[in-house]
């Protein structure tokens, strides 16, 4: 098999079981990660994960959250952890599952892993130094040992390999691992149960068509069956009638032109045995709640997950505005914990058992100032900031090379050294200084200027072009405090009339008093799907535009966001909550500019 080397490396890191909290002698103590071993919840939490499509969504969206990080070396020689762009600690990073698309999929995989069983092994098979034949993450279920030999998807683990166990400790057992799957498997039974309920309220067919009784006194149409000798029979019973009735649905079904489509059975019976015919049905009470039930067992999984909820209850698929505070949250309160966890292992079980090997020879103080750091700047959806960045760099306050980064623009697009020259000329010659302010600054800034003249000093000044206006560049930052303060004020008023508005639109729907509460109150006492939210908030915002002085197209962000918060109230049945309004109104980047 060819080796896809990283970095050359003469020696070969320690021949070790290594775990995020400490390193086992692969030679002398091969079975003793198996104290580590859980009980059969992990094996649940698969399953579960490969039968519920929430389940399996949700954590697929914190794996692919996680893959957009980028892992790299860090040293704290006392002031703080600093990036580093090269040594023998950026190598070993560079060389961790291959290249940067590796580790894109290792974060993804143990992501995924860390949400599940709450634990994964890094595997690496033979190799020299840093170099290493295959990278894998892999189950904890398929690690396995007996005898002193450990196995790795049923093949033996060699000394030289590399095995590293990452997991997430519990509280009160930290040899052991949990997740966030532990608490909810009961909520993923119960939506299991749920499901299996409707599919078989689906299929039965008892529940769908029931069982209708007919008295004897009855006579139905005649009907002409084959007897067991082929002959044919006129015969008026009921299972004759049954089969009338099947006959002509299907060749009503089959050929829509037949005059069957159209023309009665006929049955007839005395008047006193007409209302004698009677349908039982079998639902029950379960059966009318079963999807209300599932929907809030869907929300309290939502819940319980390490994850904001409005991934999974759909109240955050809304807009773009949104999505902002959304990711924000996610990697805020959520992604990062998990991130900083599995950089802080990887130093533990990958990093400083390197660095102290005979391969970098370190001792154990200096290997201590190394870690790994990560970076999840991809992974935010920040607001634009160019207006700023310009002006700070205008200002002489910001680097090239952040101003670039703000402004959408790559390394790539930064000016050659001819390219500046020829910018910082022109500018010369468009600009309004004195000559031997414009030749001091151009021999300060090394453009050459070949042969100048030279000349009398002038005693004349003039006055310097002004600083280019930025008034007119687009302005994506959130309203200030002032407007943000007015637009809640009036976003305030809206959202109460569209509440309203929907309160009364439910009374009508359901044709019931509801005394004692208002209108707008009245949706935390009645469960809405979507397509009811669709109909209750038409036309709530109609009024939008007018009451903020806006036109038609720079209304539509203010609506979104409104309609956003609302939707989500109505879908939770919270009350209103100013707070969570105004961290909705923060999403409006450019909406009243």
């Amino acid at each position: 098999m060819a080796r896809t080397r990283a970095r050359d490396v003469v020696d070969t890191p320690p021949k070790a079981l290594v775990s995020s909290a400490r390193r086992i002698n692969v030679g002398k103590n091969r079975d003793a990660f198996k104290v580590s071993r859980n009980d059969g919840w992990q094996d649940a939490a698969w399953g579960f994960y490969d039968t519920i499509g929430e389940f399996h969504f949700a954590v697929n969206w914190v794996g692919n959250l996680l893959s957009r990080a980028k892992l790299y070396a860090t040293k704290d020689d006392g002031d703080g952890p600093k990036r580093q762009e090269s040594g023998v600690a950026d190598e070993a990073v560079d060389a961790l599952f291959y290249n940067e698309q590796g580790r894109s999929q290792m974060l993804r995989q143990m992501g995924i892993h860390y949400s599940v069983p709450g634990e994964c092994y890094l595997y690496a098979r033979d190799g020299d130094g840093l170099t290493r034949d295959e990278w894998k993450v892999v189950a904890s279920r398929n690690v396995t040992g007996s005898g002193g030999t450990i196995k790795v998807n049923g093949k033996t683990v060699k000394n030289t390999d590399l095995l590293i166990r990452s997991w997430q400790p519990h509280p009160v057992h930290p040899g052991k691992s949990t997740s966030p799957a532990r608490p909810a498997l009961p909520i993923l039974s119960e939506i299991e149960r749920l499901t299996m309920h409707v599919a078989a309220q689906v299929d039965s067919r008892l529940s769908s068509a029931g069982i209708l009784f007919m008295p004897n006194s009855i006579a139905f149409a005649a009907s002409s069956q084959k007897d067991a000798e082929g002959g044919q029979i006129i015969t008026g019973s009921a299972d004759a009638f049954v089969q009338s009735l099947m006959d002509s649905m299907s060749e009503a079904i089959a050929n829509r032109e037949s005059a069957s489509a159209l023309v009665p059975i006929v049955v007839t019976a005395d008047a006193d045995a007409i209302d004698k015919a009677k349908l039982m049905q079998f639902w029950t009470g379960l059966d009318e709640n079963a999807i209300n039930l599932r929907s809030e067992a869907i929300r309290r999984l939502a819940l319980a997950l390490d994850m904001p909820p409005e991934v999974l209850t759909g109240a955050g698929d809304v807009n773009h505005w949104s999505a902002w505070a959304i990711d924000e949250s996610a990697i805020k309160s959520h992604t990062e914990p998990l991130l900083n966890q599995i950089a802080a292992d990887l130093t533990q079980g990958y990093l400083y058992p390197y660095l102290t090997s005979s391969a970098v020879g370190m001792s154990d103080e200096e290997a201590q100032q190394y870690g790994i750091g990560v970076d999840t700047s991809e992974m935010r959806l920040r607001p634009n900031r160019s207006q700023e960045a310009i002006e700070l760099w205008d200002r002489g306050e910001l680097s090239d090379k952040t101003l670039r980064t703000e402004t959408g623009f790559t390394e790539d697009d930064a000016p050659t050294d001819q390219e500046r020259r020829t910018w910082f000329l022109s500018k010369v010659a468009s600009g309004s200084t004195t000559p031997e302010l414009v030749e001091a600054a151009l021999r300060q800034l090394q453009v050459p200027l070949g042969t100048v003249a030279s000349s009398e000093p002038s005693t004349e000044t003039q006055e310097a072009r002004p600083t280019p206006s930025l008034e007119d560049h687009p302005d994506q930052s959130p309203p200030d405090e002032s407007q943000a303060s007015i637009l809640a004020a009036q976003a305030e008023v809206m959202v109460f009339r569209a509440l309203e508005r929907a309160g009364n639109r439910l009374k009508s729907r359901m044709q019931t008093k509801f005394p004692g509460i208002a209108a707008e109150d009245l949706y935390r006492y009645h469960k809405c799907d979507s397509s009811t939210m669709d109909d209750i908030l038409l036309d709530a915002w109609e009024k939008v535009p007018k009451v903020l002085g806006l036109d038609e197209e720079k209304a539509v962000p203010v609506v979104q966001v409104l309609d956003s918060y609302t939707r989500s109230l109505i879908h939770s049945q919270e009350p209103h909550d100013p707070g969570l309004m105004r961290q909705y109104l923060t999403l409006l980047t450019g909406a009243r500019s």
